[in-house]
């Protein structure tokens, strides 16, 4: 046995090299202690070399010869400022080790050791890296020495495991061959709807992918199992966030009582029949033959007990759970309710719930075809899988392959599919991702279906891909290609806006339909008061002339508020009350013909009380129907009409469009005599009383129904309204000559003057009759020319409000957008922008390590590190703040504000390793969107140094830095694999299988599935 080396040494080396411990890089503390330092190091050299040489000279053992030559000096001279007597970072205290067997003795301090040698984390930034032989041959003697300290080490017993959520729906569903989940699966992060993985070909190894596939995420509203069958809760998580690991995998009274009822609701769920159950009429249906009825129950238990407690069944268990089926069938039951029930009580037995390490050598092979399927499939073995491990056969590595193809090519693989991507990239984190609105309003544009459900379907599907097509790990990381519907491709490439709006040539445009309005108003108004020149004479002469003959009765001076004319034009005179024609309109000798059509004025600047309508119109025939002739509605509301009716006598009807319609009939009835120019007046008392008059007489009583009011801006003015009484559809037909509304209620000498006026009024008839040729000609050019530049007027399109118009815009963006989150069809495009694709650089993993309002280096830097390295840091210190997101310059970077953070003396080490990681991808905002400046303006810098040996200046060379470390990034993958293959946490042991299968796997370029394969054919899966 070498000796060790001697305490007055070892205290003098201790005194001499581990008191000045040199401080984590970016401490900022070097200046302080460089003096001290300066001294210390020649005494140190000197005390390292007394020490090497005086161990030297008593070295016999080879191993040891190794330690003290390659090791020890590499400890003494990079390793102990930070992992000596006085500072054991990691708590490893390299200083304590004198010799080989000190540290054959901490296998887990070798582990750690030959992970940072090997992967250049040690010795930390700011201090001199290792010479590349010094490095190789300090990880060939680490590695050796791990495998003579672990090579003897008992591992730790396989604790029994219960089958997790996950798991329990796979099985319990390809027990019965259901045809759907037994429950909702929240966790199951990706639906595939066309489900490529059914149509590979089970011959070949490799199979491409369709161009273009239809999935889903429907996390956020799971798709539902069997109608009343709840899931139990969801399964702990382990540090890296898978759900199968055994050690959280317990059974608490609680839980197993949830078992239990969790069971029978399965059989009794209404979904759970012949329509839905594939074994239904193998197992469930009443035998042919009542007499075999309790040896077909024997015989149908023996197969399905086989199955679902994963091999052979002894006798005795399958002489109770038959007799227990005969025994609810002999109670009353019916047969297939008979054998729910042992159904039922198989699926709440240990033996399904468990899975359990063999007992006996006989078991080995069951056990081992259950952790294939459960690897594989998240599922029980199926019955040829159970036929080779009763046969043996899968201890034979060239059966064991056959095997293994089998099963990677069956459909069923969908449960890895499911389980280990989604929790090695830790995605789920993403549907829990909520950005501030204010920085991107669209990321929760529909509040049931944020961009994540969209976002986290890429990396999954690039990980189908690599599996399906067996495609080397590599491509995880930096892929030509990538999966991507129509919202990705635009969240990715677009402006993410809608098209701009020209609002400077709205406006415009509006100016110059303005002018158009203008140019023709004034026409019509230029030919109006032409026409109004051309017939005044005439007027005046047939008025004369009446007067003389003494036919022409006296009239008040009555001044209207608004009145219409009907000449060829609905606009009125007075205050631009134009009216507007529904339905087919006639103008014909100076009148409108309504048949079927109503007229309806713009909203009346003045409240309606105190009010009179007037209106001549004209029945062309004495026809037998009826309508609205006068009114005046409420938008939306309460209406008052005069109404005719089947015998043209006069009514009053009120009422709501909203509510059942009221009448209220005059009492007075009038035959009207056809073709004759009636006069009609509507007059609106303070008071609220209604009163009609026909041609200067009153009409019935007056009415009034309570205080009913029109307000100013609501009330319409109607003509010849349709009336739908009982019976059917109804309307007016009728011609209106003339039409008034006045602004107060007029007396009845007003009223009886207003209907005397029909001498002192001269018809269209009479006006041209009274003309010469000449003049009639002229009129006709006029009318003509007025009907043009009116009909040009009504053609100049209304102005546009450019705010109406960027809202729109917005709106049907907006809409767009949202009709994308619902689509499922996503397209394989090539990746011609390195900067996207890949695990690292995609939407969903970078919104998922970013925080509400700004990105997270160190929480990306924590995955990276995590998940492509498997390296997790250490918590960070208790004692140390978090970072302010609010000190600081708002004209600082992030990298600035993270300067002071850094210099914390506890926090130095582990942003030293993170912190490149993280800043490589800082040109990518909170939800994945690229940029090359902050939002105040600064430039992103992404630069930094992975493994002090590749530099890289932003996202695509730091991608490409990390496939140059293809093998480094090979092992941590193959160390997560091999994690959730055995469901245990590994052991420093592991790190050799793992080298081992990677040794394999390498000629393959690290397949995928060649890594699967290399997995299942380690001692390790096949012995845990």
């Amino acid at each position: 046995m070498p000796r060790r080396t001697p305490p007055f040494l070892r205290r003098y080396a201790r005194q001499s090299v581990g008191i000045v411990a040199r401080p984590p890089s970016g401490e900022g503390s070097y200046e302080e202690s460089a003096k001290k330092r300066h001294h210390m190091s020649i005494v140190k050299r000197c005390c390292a070399v007394i020490c090497l040489i005086w161990v030297s000279s008593n070295l016999a053992d080879a191993q040891d010869q190794e330690f003290q030559q390659v090791l020890v000096p590499l400890f003494q001279q990079h390793c102990l400022d930070c992992h000596g007597v006085e500072e054991a970072n990691a708590d490893i205290d390299l200083q304590s080790l004198a010799t080989a067997k000190d540290l054959l003795d901490r296998p887990a301090w070798i582990e750690k050791v030959l992970d940072a040698i090997a992967g250049g984390a040690m010795p930390p930034d700011g201090e001199p890296g290792l010479e590349p032989a010094k490095q190789t041959a300090a990880v060939k003697a680490l590695k050796a020495m791990l495998r003579q300290a672990t090579e003897h080490t008992q591992r730790a017993n396989v604790p029994v495991r219960r089958l997790n959520r996950f798991q329990y729906n796979n099985t319990v569903r390809d027990l019965f061959q259901l045809d759907r989940d037994v429950f909702a699966l929240p966790e199951k992060l990706m639906t595939r709807h066309h489900n490529y993985l059914h149509e590979r070909d089970p011959q070949a190894a490799a199979h491409p992918m369709p161009s273009s596939v239809q999935v889903a995420s429907h996390s956020l509203q799971p798709l539902p199992g069997l109608t009343g069958v709840k899931p139990f809760p969801k399964d702990l998580r382990a540090e890296h966030g898978f759900d199968n690991q055994a050690n959280q995998l317990t059974l608490s009274p609680l839980l197993l009582d949830a078992f239990l009822r969790l069971s029978v609701s399965i059989v009794e769920s209404p979904d759970f029949n012949e329509q839905t159950v594939g074994i239904w009429n193998d197992f469930f249906a009443a035998p042919a033959d009542p007499n075999q009825r309790d040896g077909e129950i024997r015989r149908r238990l023996a197969s399905f007990l086989r199955i679902a407690f994963r091999g052979p069944v002894d006798d005795e268990t399958l002489d109770r759970y038959t007799a227990y089926a005969i025994a609810k069938i002999d109670s009353g039951l019916s047969f297939p309710d008979g054998m729910k029930k042992v159904a039922a009580a198989v699926l709440s037995s240990p033996l399904f719930l468990y899975r359990s390490p063999a007992v006996d050598p006989s078991d080995q092979p069951f056990v081992l075809a259950s952790r294939l399927s459960y690897f594989l499939w998240g599922s029980c073995p199926d019955e040829p899988l159970l036929q080779r491990a009763a046969a043996g056969q899968l201890s034979d590595p060239a059966m064991l392959d056959q095997t293994i193809a089998r099963m990677l090519a069956d459909p069923k693989i969908e449960g890895f599919l499911d389980s280990f991507p989604s929790q090695w990239m830790q995605l789920e984190n993403v549907l829990a991702v909520t950005p501030d609105p204010q920085i991107n309003r669209y990321f929760s544009l529909a509040a049931d279906r944020p961009a994540s459900v969209q976002m986290v379907l890429e990396p999954l599907l690039l990980f189908d891909t690599v599996f399906v097509e067996n495609r080397p790990i590599a491509d995880l990381l930096a892929p030509d290609f990538t999966y991507q519907s129509e919202f990705l491709e635009t969240w990715y490439h677009s402006e993410l806006s809608p098209p701009p709006v020209d609002v400077q040539a709205i406006e415009a445009e509006n100016q110059r339909k303005d002018e158009r309005r203008r140019e023709l108003r004034d026409a019509i108004a230029s030919l109006i008061a032409e026409q109004n020149e051309l017939e005044q004479p005439v007027r005046a002469a047939v008025l004369k002339e009446r007067q003389e003959s003494g036919s022409a009765p006296s009239a008040l001076d009555l001044k209207p508020y608004a009145s219409w004319g009907f000449d060829g034009d609905l606009s009125e005179s007075v205050r631009g009350l134009d009216l507007t024609a529904h339905g087919e309109i006639q103008f014909r000798d100076g009148q409108v013909v309504l048949d079927g059509a109503y007229l309806l004025s713009k909203p009346l600047p003045i409240d309606l009380d105190a009010k009179t309508m007037e209106v001549w119109f004209r029945l062309p025939t004495l026809q037998q129907r009826g309508g609205g002739l006068m009114g005046v509605q409420v938008t939306g509301g309460l209406f008052e009409t005069i109404v005719l009716g089947e015998r043209q006598n006069l009514r009053w009807m009120s009422g709501s469009n909203g509510f059942e319609r009221t009448e209220d009939f005059v009492d007075a009835v009038d035959e009207t005599a056809a073709d004759e120019l009636l006069h009609l007046v509507m007059v609106y008392e303070q008071d609220g009383t209604k009163t009609l008059y026909r041609n200067g007489l009153r009409y019935g009583r007056p009415y009034q129904k309570g205080q009913v009011t029109f307000p100013r801006d609501q009330t319409n003015v109607m003509f010849g309204l349709r009336h739908l009484p009982p019976g059917g559809n109804r309307h007016l037909a009728v011609s209106i000559d003339q039409a008034r509304l006045y602004d107060r209620a007029l007396t009845i000498e007003e009223v009886e003057a207003a209907a005397s006026q029909r001498g002192t009024f001269v018809s269209t008839e009479q006006l041209v009759a009274a003309m010469t040729p000449d003049q009639c000609r002229h009129r006709d050019e006029l009318i003509a020319a007025l009907a043009t530049r009116r009909e040009e007027l009504r053609q100049v399109p209304a102005n546009v409000d450019p705010a109406a118009v960027v809202r729109a815009a917005q709106q049907k963006y907006d809409d767009k957008l949202r009709a994308m989150l619902q689509a499922r069809d996503f397209h394989r495009v090539p990746l011609s922008d390195p900067r996207f694709g890949g695990i690292i650089t995609n939407a969903a993993t970078l919104s998922m390590t970013s925080g509400p309002q700004r990105t997270h280096p160190v929480a990306r830097g924590v995955w990276v590190i995590e998940v492509i390295f498997n390296d997790p840091p250490d918590p960070p210190p208790n004692d140390v703040p978090p970072l302010n997101e609010e000190a600081g310059d708002k004209d600082q970077t992030i990298r600035e504000r993270f300067a002071a953070h850094r210099d914390h003396a506890s926090c130095a080490g582990c942003h030293t390793k993170l912190d490149p990681l993280g800043f490589a991808l800082e040109n990518f905002d909170i939800t994945g969107r690229w940029r090359d400046k902050y939002a105040n303006g600064r430039d992103v810098d992404a630069s930094g140094t992975l493994m002090r040996k590749h530099d890289f200046g932003e996202a695509v060379s730091f991608k490409a830095a990390i496939v140059k470390e293809q093998p480094r990034f090979a092992k941590a993958f193959t160390e997560h694999l091999l994690r959730f293959a055995v469901a245990q946490e590994l052991s420093p042991a592991d790190s050799l299988v793992v080298d081992d299968i990677l040794a394999r796997a390498a000629e393959d370029h690290y397949r995928l599935q060649t890594l699967l394969r290399e997995v299942i054919h380690s001692e390790r899966f096949q012995t845990y």
